[in-house]
């Protein structure tokens, strides 16, 4: 049999092709959207690091969050966090990150272990003075996540590197043989009660110096050898 003409395509056929076409062209290649899928996480979190200190967890809104991001909806923040206390914990990651590197990743050159373990909890402590440092991580945080979930941020990041610091000045001889983790969350648990108290005291850099002079004694209570107090 003779083989049937072909009919022409329907002319909604044609206009859908040509639209998902020129959407897919908008839409870029795979790289270009990730990387604006990026940078609109980036400016998501950057929203929230200004917002949570200026305003408080429970004071901003998503609305607030997708107006000072400048990402255009709010299609565009759930994309990218379930809501606003997802966001909370990646802006609480990135600022306890930034702090642990600031304090105890880059030491001064020729400390020995004790001195470095030393100038680290002391810059911990000094942080508190710090607005950012203060309300997500010392105020809003505990209520915002719970203590589990920062427990379980801070063991793979700030308590494993004060854990190693503990490990390194018991093997160089520098603090008396003891338990390795039970040192390092007994000290950990001092900074944090101690940054807790010069955040909500009514003269925190008062109160900073008078817990700083506590730590001092605590730190050293481990040394083998007697030592000064480090100057900061």
């Amino acid at each position: 049999m003779p083989e049937s003409p072909r009919q022409p395509y329907p002319a909604t056929y044609t206009l859908n092709v040509a639209t998902i076409v020129a959407m897919a062209k908008r839409g870029g290649t795979g790289d270009e959207r990730r990387m604006r899928g990026e940078a609109t996480r980036r400016d998501l979190i950057d929203a929230g690091r200004e917002l949570f200190v200026d305003q408080g967890y429970f004071n901003t809104s998503i609305g607030d969050l997708v107006a000072r991001s400048g990402v255009g909806t709010r299609g565009a923040f759930y994309h990218h966090f379930k809501d606003k206390a997802e966001l909370f914990r990646a802006v609480f990651e990135e600022v306890e990150r930034d702090l642990t590197l600031r304090s105890l990743a880059s030491p001064p050159a020729g400390d020995d272990p004790w001195e470095k373990l030393s100038r680290g909890l002391h810059s911990f402590l000094e942080s508190a003075l710090e607005p950012e440092v203060q309300r997500i991580m010392l105020l809003d945080a505990p209520v915002v996540l719970g203590w589990q979930t920062l427990r379980t941020i801070e063991e793979a990041n700030s308590i494993a590197l004060i854990n190693e610091m503990v490990r390194e000045a018991i093997s160089e001889g520098v603090i008396d043989e003891q338990p390795v983790g039970e040192l390092t969350h007994m000290l950990v648990a001092a900074v944090e009660e101690a940054s807790l108290l010069v955040a909500h005291a009514a003269k925190p850099t008062l109160a900073r110096k008078r817990a700083a002079k506590v730590l001092d004694r605590l730190l050293l209570s481990f040394s083998v050898e007697p030592r000064k107090i480090l100057q900061r």
